[in-house]
Formats: structure tokens, sequence, C-alpha cells
């Protein structure tokens, strides 16, 4: 199959010249052809690579590199350090306090002042051992970290009994805090993300809760953004309260995000009828005609309202058992969560919600191994599903129950009966016999093993054509609920001696019990010669006494010529080679040459021909033809 063309006009620009040429889509050029060097061989920038305006391009790996470039400003924390939007002050926190810590294990310290750059937030699996408090705090006690979760004191309820507290040198309205995350609390096995509980602390000492938010190392830092209340005196935060979900948290640092230009003597000088506009940095007349809230609707749920003014309200919304809050607008809530306070300000409530179905999701094989689901009702709250077992599977279990129901909670409930994968009998095996009588019934667990024995004149497949042979034989039922491949292969004698060629008949080639006679004029035929189950022939094979004579010199056909120093007698050896070098003489059919040979065979190289005792050369020099040879490596 011929190539595509090729067309290329001399001196025309190419990709590889060392010469970026933009206007065919360039954005580099090394001059070479090499991926990962920061120029790639389409002349396109990777990934984490900037190149260097020049001929050829010189490209590198900035990120890391200590120096803070222009363009990495924004983006790299590692080169230019944490980045502050402009009209914003970040500050550190400057002291913490925290419900669990230790000043050698786990020192609470570690929160306070920028964090460190160059560590990465974990998942699933924290080693506490592995310099972690030089770094980050995570909650402990005496015990040691890795018993942790065990420990009873973080029985019942976590979240009212992890905390840590963070405190600012400049108290100021704030904006947003990030939580620098060393590990987001998860687990192996963990369903549901973990959450942190955020409270600001103003001067004077009153809590301003911001919300609970989930902890992912998938978003790290955890920006937790401040709304204030327009038609309330602005408070500065001094403090920062937070609540954990869980006991594998780790935190670096804690960051409070403020106004730069930010008045709030402004805010408090508004009148009763006005409100503070950030766009305008002024009070503004409050237009709106009705300050109270429509009444709450929610389908599926109960609403228990407590007004404290003409303005104001807070309602609890509590789903119904088998609903689950979900928001449409404001605060996003966790999973399955069933109750929300929310607060009416200027005729709008703070967050939207609806109470949805308890949904637990499609069933898969974690849930019932070696099963199909059916759920002809769905998969919500109080749907039922029934599962088979795929065969060879069957199903155990008291009561054989096969059914599992969706949870208020999300879950589906735990199942009666299983799937037990099992290996029915094993197929007979030819020419071996069977040494477990057990193994001639069904059930048998996966891992179980049916042992058999070879028959005399046959040993097991795999093992080598020599003494000793092996013949005992077992076989496994793999985890597929099917057995493993096993078989009893006979033992195979010698064939005889080249000589012998075209002289002898064998009932079954050379394998055990196979009877072979050998052909001769003074007899009818020879005394037979058998193969025994050792491997041996019970006679030993020898030419006819009669045969005498010798072969015609062999005919030099196919560019093939051969030295026969030893003549042509019966038994005679000659050498072939070929007469153009460098070639290799070689076997192939009666009716395939050197020229019609295909690319794929692979034809029997001929090191020498024997002349046989019925005078014909063996090989037959018709067939034997020259190749070229291969190439040394």
């Amino acid at each position: 199959e011929l190539s595509p063309p090729l067309y290329y006009v001399h001196n025309a620009p190419y990709c590889g010249d060392q010469r970026v040429q933009k206007h065919l889509g360039e954005e580099c050029d090394d001059g070479n052809l090499l991926d990962g060097d920061g120029c790639t061989r389409n002349c396109h920038k990777e990934a984490g690579f900037n190149c260097i305006a020049g001929e050829p391009s010189l490209c590198y790996v900035y990120d890391g590199d200590g120096v803070c470039e222009e363009f990495e400003r924004k983006n790299s924390v590692r080169d230019c350090g944490f980045s502050t939007p402009v009209g914003f002050t970040d500050q550190w926190a400057s002291h913490a306090f925290a419900s669990h810590h230790d000043d050698r294990k786990c020192p609470v310290s570690m929160v306070t002042g920028e964090p460190a750059v160059t560590k990465v937030c974990k998942t699933n699996f924290v080693d506490f051992d592995d310099g972690l408090s030089h770094y980050a705090w995570f909650p402990c006690t005496s015990v040691s970290a890795q018993e942790l979760v065990k420990h009873p004191f973080y029985a019942g309820n976590q979240e009212a009994k992890i905390w840590l507290k963070v405190c600012f040198d400049q108290p100021a309205v704030a904006t947003s805090v990030f939580l620098f995350l060393a590990a987001d609390g998860m687990a192996f096995g963990d369903l549901y993300k973990k959450s942190v509980t955020a409270i600001l602390i103003d001067l004077d000492g009153t809590n301003h809760t911001l919300g609970t938010y989930e902890l992912s190392c998938q978003r790290n830092p955890l920006i937790i953004n401040v709304t204030h209340n327009l038609s309330l005196p602005f408070y500065k935060t001094t403090t920062v309260f937070l609540n954990f979900s869980s006991s594998l948290v780790a935190l670096s640092g804690v960051a409070l995000r403020t106004y730069t230009r930010f008045h709030t003597m402004d805010v408090t000088h508004c009148s009763e009828r006005e409100v503070y506009s950030q766009q305008k940095q002024s009070c503004v007349r409050q237009t709106c005609r009705d300050s109270k809230c429509t009444p709450l609707q929610i389908e599926h749920a109960k609403v228990n309202c407590t007004a404290q003014d003409d303005r104001h309200a807070k309602c609890a919304v509590t789903c119904l058992t088998g609903f689950t809050l979900k928001t449409v607008s404001g605060k996003t809530n966790e999973p399955f969560q069933k109750e929300v306070l929310l607060s009416c300000a200027f005729g709008r409530w703070d967050r939207t919600v609806t109470c949805d179905l308890v949904d637990c999701g499609a069933l898969d094989q974690s849930h019932v191994y070696y099963a199909t689901f059916s759920c002809p009702e769905g998969t919500t709250f109080g749907k039922s599903c029934s599962f088979t077992c795929i065969s060879p599977a069957k199903m155990q279990g008291t009561g054989v129950n096969h059914w599992l129901t969706c949870l208020e909670d999300g879950l589906w409930s735990f199942p009666e009966a299983y799937c037990k994968l099992e290996c029915h009998a094993p197929p007979p095996i030819p020419n071996a016999k069977l040494l477990a009588s057990k193994c001639q019934h069904g059930g048998h667990d996966v891992g179980a093993v049916c042992r058999y024995k070879c028959q005399p004149g046959y040993y097991m497949a795999g093992s080598i054509n020599k003494q000793p042979r092996k013949r005992f034989l077992k076989i496994q039922c793999l985890e597929g609920g099917v057995w493993e491949e096993g078989g009893c292969t006979p033992v195979l004698c010698d064939p005889p001696p080249p000589v012998f060629e075209g002289m002898y008949d064998c009932t079954n080639g050379f394998e055990f019990d196979s009877v072979c006679t050998l052909k001769c004029k003074e007899h009818s035929e020879w005394a037979p010669i058998q193969c025994s189950k050792e491997g041996t022939w019970t006679e030993e094979f020898q030419l006819c006494e009669s045969m005498k004579g010798e072969c015609l010199p062999p005919s030099e056909l196919n560019l093939v010529e051969y030295s026969c120093e030893q003549g042509y007698k019966i038994g005679a050896v000659c050498t072939p080679s070929c007469i153009i070098p460098p070639s290799d003489p070689v076997v192939l059919p009666a009716n395939v040459t050197a020229d019609t040979m295909e690319y794929w065979m692979e034809p029997t190289q001929v090191e020498s021909i024997i002349c046989t005792g019925m005078m014909r050369w063996h090989p037959d020099p018709q067939l034997i033809h020259c190749i070229q040879s291969c190439e040394p490596f």
C-alpha cells in the first residue's frame, strides 16, 4: 500500500524549521519532533511550559522555578504567593484554639500565618505520622493518630465536638473566608463528603452563622462567601469558628478577605428607610413596596415560622419522611438533609428549597455480587427491587428473600440473601482417572480443587515430555464459575532416524501404544516395533540385510549445490549450500518456489540430506530452494 503524497515547495516554512510561523498556527518551534520538552511535534506549547521568543524556541517549566513572572502572578501560588484582587485585603489567622490539639503531635499553631504552598490535600488516606504536624493541624488526643477514629471520645455527634477557633488582628467587614485543606476528612467506604459549619464572631461577641459547606480536595481552598443583610448595620469580624463533621480533617491555614475601601460608619448612618449600596458607596432609598415575604408553600414539607418584626421572619422547613431537601437557589445543603432554616429580608427568602422524593439510585454489583436487578417501580423511597443470581451462581440465605428496599436515608436495605458463585461438576478428562468421588457432583466453591491421575502412557499437559513425567493433574474452580483448563497428553517416542524415511508404517504416529512396521524385500514385514509408556521403542530400528546400493548424485536444482564427502551409499549425508550468497537452503512445499513464497511462511532450514534405505534423498532435493538470509542482530 502506497503512502499518501507529500507536497513541499523549496524554502517553504514548516514545523521543525526553528522558526515560529504564527500564520500557520505555530506557537513555538524548537527544531525537533519530540513531545515532552515544552513544544510538541505540531509546534504547540505544552501545558505547564512557557517558551521564550526566539529562533529556535526555548521552553521551560515555569511553575515552581522561584521566579514570579507577570503571566503567572494570579495563578502560581508557588512562585508568586497568594494573590489578592484589587480592592480587597487578605489577612491570615494570628491566633488559634482547638477542641483537640497537642503541642507535639498536632499543634494548632499550624493554622496561623500563610500555609505551605507545596503541600497537597489528601483524601481517603492520610498518614498522620508522615510529617503532617509540621504544616497542618488535625484533631488528635493522647491516643495514637491511627486509632483516632476508634477513640470513644469521637463517638456520637462529632460535629459538636471537633472545632477550631481562629482570630485576626484587624477586625473588618468580611467578604469571604478561605480554608486551606491538607485533608478533606474522607475515609475509604464513606458515601458522602464531610462538612464544616462556619460561624463569624463580631466585636460584640455576636455569632453570625454562614452555613454548612462540603469539604473536598477538589475545591481547595474552600471559599466561603459572606453575604451581609443590607437592612442591618454591618459588623466587623474578629473571629471565625469552625465545626467539623469528621475527625480526619486537616487544615493548613485560614484567611479572611475584607474590603480595602469600606467604611462601616457610612453604612450605620443610613436611615430606617435606606439601605447601603456597594456600587454607589452610599445610602440609597429603599424602593421595596412590600417588605414581607410570601408565605412558604413547599410540598411534602412541614413549615414552622416565627416572626421577629414586620420586616423579618424565619421559617424552619422539615421534609416529610422519604423526602430530602434540594436547593434551587442560595446556599447548598448536605446530601439527604431534611431540615433547614430560611430567613426573610426585603420581601425575599434567602434561599429557595424543595422537598424531593429520596432516590437510592441504580443497584450495582457492590450491593449483591453475581446478580442482576429488576426495579419495575423505580428506585425511589419505599420501592423495592428484586435480584436474580447469574448462572452458575446460586442464591443462598435463610428465607431466600431476594428483595432490597430504598430507605429514607438514600441507602438500600441490607439483602437477606446473596449469590454464591459455584462450579458445576468438572467435565470428564480423557485418559485420566478422577481421584475424589466428591468431584462427581456440583456445588464446588471458588478455589476448590479436583485431582486426577493420567492413565499409563499419558502425562499432564504442559509438562515436558521427558523423565520424570508428571502424571498427577489438578484443576481449580475459577472466579468465573468455570473449571481451569487441564488434560492428559500421550507419551511420545522419538521419530526413527531419517535413514528409515519411507520404510515404515505406524498405526498412530509416534504416540504411546503406536505400532510401527518396517518393510523389507526378504520379509513381507519386519517384527512390529511398539512405543512403550516410558516413551521408548520396544525394538531398535535396523536396516534390512538385503538393502544395498546407493543413491544417485543429488540434482543441483534451484541454485543449490551439494557436498557429498561420504559418497552416495545408504546412510551417507550430503551438505547443501546456496550458489549465490547470502542465502540459506530451505524446504518449501511442492507448489511453492522462492519467488512465490509468502512473507508469513517460516520454512525449515536444511542442514543436510541423507540417502535413505529406499535409496532416495531425504529431504527431496527438488523441494530445496535458496532464500535470502536473515540479517544478524
